[in-house]
């Protein structure tokens, strides 16, 4: 996926090696509470979760990653033309948001406090990738209607299953329309991936590989592929063999949805196969940005991305957009493209985290 943003951010924060920690005890803050109207569509992977696993051979992991960069120039394009109409879409159509609570995360490694880094737009790789709680950010692979193997970036959230990961909405249905026969399948979360040619897939799986089981995605999104309000989703797994879930196994991040655009000291995490002027991304690296969100569109109410100074590109989409409390704020969703597919600038974009993704995060903590 591809993603930009220009803000001036205040110091930046913890690494993501240095997420928070030593949250288990979650307290509840104050967010918001879903309105009546959002709606979500639900769908399931039935494929044994070890064919899923299988699937991923070497090559098929190689054309995922390939193809994240064909994917997301014309999903890019798409979200360019979208904002010129979402400035001519009258107020009226905006529903503010309702009160719901907020989320704390459950981290396992301890947080080292008073560890802060200036604002970083430049992304960098991640410390100790393979480590916790760097592994709560993991790599989505996937097969998409056609066939064809995609890749993106999800996270382990908290939900009283305690085996869900969060993502966008593109990274498992197209937004087209199809309902719930349209979620990709094949869908895996890979904690710690990381490239090696010596293993028989390609890659390092040392926490594992996570086959979804349920998929939950605003109707905003499957609908009409909604990338102001609507890209986000969530899914769970099946635990591979030798684990309980995936809370207790990475630690989980947690959310706070319905809170407006505006964040400041933002970690931003994924796995770019490109970036903005980059040359050294591959897919397989974890990099993140640290600096301030802001309103995409500050004068455009019908619009209330979220924009963050970060110049990693196709494949960090769905990675998180994450407080130094370890909270969910948004999740990568498209950057900016020039007509050739190249891209244009250094800004990542998050859909507005609001009722929709409420609602989502309310469905999936009732499945399994």
């Amino acid at each position: 996926m591809n993603i930009r943003t220009s803000r001036r951010a205040a110091a930046a924060l913890l690494s993501l090696a240095l997420l928070p920690a030593t949250l288990a005890g979650a307290t509840v803050a104050q967010a918001r509470t879903p309105s009546p109207e959002p709606k979500v569509t639900v769908g399931e992977q039935t494929t044994d979760p070890q064919k899923v696993r299988d699937f991923w051979t070497a090559e098929r992991v190689q054309e995922a990653l390939a193809n994240e960069k064909k994917d997301q120039a014309a999903f890019d394009r798409k979200s360019a033309a979208a904002t010129g109409e979402s400035r001519r879409r009258p107020v009226e159509q905006i529903r503010p948001a309702q009160s719901a609570p907020a989320v704390s995360g459950r981290t396992i490694a301890p947080l080292a406090a008073g560890s802060v880094v200036p604002e970083m737009p430049y992304a960098q790789p991640v410390p100790f990738p393979q480590s916790q709680p760097a592994v709560m950010v993991g790599k989505i692979l996937f097969t998409a209607k056609d066939g064809t193997t995609h890749g993106c970036t999800g996270s382990s959230i908290v939900t009283a299953n305690k085996n869900t990961v969060w993502t966008a909405g593109h990274c498992v249905h197209p937004g087209d329309g199809s309902g719930a026969e349209g979620f990709y399948n094949d869908i895996v979360f890979i904690p710690g991936f990381k490239k090696n040619d010596q293993a028989p897939e390609g890659y390092d799986a040392p926490w594992g590989e996570w086959a979804a089981r349920a998929k939950v995605a605003p109707t905003a999104w499957t609908a009409d592929g909604d990338m102001f309000w609507g890209d986000m989703a969530a899914f769970t797994v099946v635990p591979p063999a030798g684990y309980t879930n995936l809370t207790d196994t990475l630690g989980a991040f947690g959310y706070k949805f319905g809170s407006g655009p505006d964040w400041s000291d933002i970690i931003d995490a994924g796995f770019p196969g490109d970036g903005y002027q980059r040359t050294d991304m591959d897919g397989f690296t974890q990099f993140y940005c640290t600096g301030n969100a802001q309103d995409a569109t500050p004068f455009f109410p019908v619009d209330d991305r979220l924009e963050v100074d970060c110049d990693m590109g196709h494949g960090a989409s769905g990675g998180p957009m994450s407080t130094p409390e370890g909270q969910i704020v948004g999740a990568n969703s498209h950057g900016e493209e020039d007509s050739a597919g190249n891209i244009s600038s250094a800004l990542l974009y998050s859909s507005a985290h609001a009722d929709n993704a409420i609602d989502v995060i309310n469905r999936i903590g009732t499945l399994s």
